[in-house]
């Protein structure tokens, strides 16, 4: 046992040993590894050189491109197409000596990829051969429309206008065949309970005339996504009123007023509409009607602000309900001109005045001629001579309760130079 021990632990020993495994691995790698094996690799993708370089230039195209593969079979060191994929592989069809549409029977060439040790590899057999391809013109289409498909809500109280698309048209190219069964092309838009204005990014489909997706890879289509952008505005119904004027005897407690439309319908930003509660149309002066009155207003809008309702104008009929008011014409004489130029004088060539007054009807009973008051003040005239008709003002001295109701009243005046006394 002493001896096997000795042994077993001289450095003799350990050198023969490792000299025998040496042996044992050179004769593995010799007869194993090194050992030549055939492999058959299969579903290899085609590269087609000068196709977008050449035949791009030349409006042609391969129309069937991805449905080329080829299959082969390599000999080689066990080491090497043992762990051989087709990745490794890069197949390349020369495609720059075609120049018109057709069938077209092209070569191709093999390499490996810069990380497989070729040497020592045989390609033993291609399957195919050649590769036929398929020329067809290409055919680019522009202006397609792209519609957008909205799937989603808007809170209660907002709206969503048109959804904006940019760009609103795609490009197309690809074989006749195919281009011309593109009808538009559709993005789908999903967003939920929207409350303001949004916008991204999205792909879109290309479809048919009859709403069905084109699917088909031998069309391209450019840009590849849209821009889309959803405007998101707050809607509020809003009252229309008037302000009433006073006038004529009456007084907005005397009057109905009815407005047609009474409310419209607003869109626009939430800041904007949430200060209108109501839009102003104009005023009615109650002075310038006997017992009803019916005007248009043009309906004034805040900037930004849309009208949903879509009138632009509003009807206005104010009617004196108050039974205890009357009318009453009066001939008035009491006409006074002022404010003539120095160094003129004026004469009125009117001498009275139909002059309808309103007012409660024991106050009305007691306004005679002599309280009408009829002024007309000639300041704008300056110093033309001449005749001139001249709007007044005519008013009821004593009774406030009572008014005169303007109905286009004017007066006719000369105006001379000098002073009456030359006249005489």
């Amino acid at each position: 046992m002493k001896k096997i021990n000795k042994i077993t632990s001289s450095k003799t020993f350990y050198i023969v040993v490792s000299f025998l495994v040496s042996i044992l691995l050179w004769m593995y790698v010799v007869n194993y590894e090194n050992k030549e094996a055939d492999v058959t690799i299969s579903g290899i993708k085609v590269n087609y050189t000068g196709e977008s370089d050449i035949l791009e230039d030349r409006a042609l195209l391969v129309t069937d491109k991805n449905e080329h593969t080829v299959e082969l079979t390599i000999r080689g060191r066990r080491s090497v197409v043992a762990s051989l994929k087709k990745e490794d592989i890069i197949i390349n069809a020369d495609l720059t000596g075609i120049r018109s549409t057709g069938p077209y029977n092209v070569t191709y060439t093999v390499e490996f990829a810069s990380k497989i040790d070729s040497s020592g590899l045989l390609i033993l057999e291609k399957k195919p051969e050649i590769i036929t391809v398929n020329i067809d013109k290409l055919t680019t289409k522009t202006n397609i429309e792209v519609r957008a498909d909205f799937e989603g809500s808007v809170e209660e109280g907002y709206m969503m206008e048109p959804i904006e698309l940019d760009p609103d048209t795609i490009s197309i190219s690809g074989p006749e065949e195919e281009i011309s069964k593109v009808a538009y092309a559709l993005v789908l838009i999903n967003r939920e309970n929207l409350t303001k204005t949004v916008s991204g990014n999205v792909s879109y489909k290309l479809m048919d005339s009859e709403d069905k997706e084109v699917n088909s890879d031998k069309i391209t289509a450019s840009p590849d996504v849209i821009e889309y952008k959803i405007p998101v505005v707050k809607t509020k119904d809003v009252v229309l009123s008037v302000d009433l004027i006073p006038g004529g005897g009456a007084k907005k407690e005397d009057v109905t007023v009815e407005i047609s439309p009474q409310v419209i319908t607003l869109s626009g930003d939430a800041a904007t509409l949430n200060t209108v509660n109501q839009l102003n149309l104009g005023t009615v002066d109650l002075a310038s009607f006997v017992t009803s009155t019916e005007q248009t207003f043009t309906i004034p809008l805040p900037n930004e602000v849309n009208n949903l309702s879509g009138e632009t104008e509003a009807t206005v009929t104010v009617s004196i309900k108050n039974e205890n008011l009357v009318t009453k014409s009066i001939i008035a004489t009491n006409i006074e001109l002022i404010n003539v130029a120095e160094g003129y004088y004026a004469i009125p060539i009117t001498q009275y005045m139909d002059v309808t007054i309103r007012g409660p009807k024991q106050i009305v009973e007691l306004v005679e001629a002599n309280n009408i008051s009829i002024v007309a003040d000639l300041k704008d005239l300056g110093s033309s001579v001449g005749r001139y008709s001249v709007k007044p003002k005519i008013s009821i001295n004593g009774y406030s309760e009572a008014g005169v109701i303007n109905t286009g009243y004017a007066i006719v005046v000369e105006l001379r130079e000098g002073s009456p006394e030359d006249t005489e």
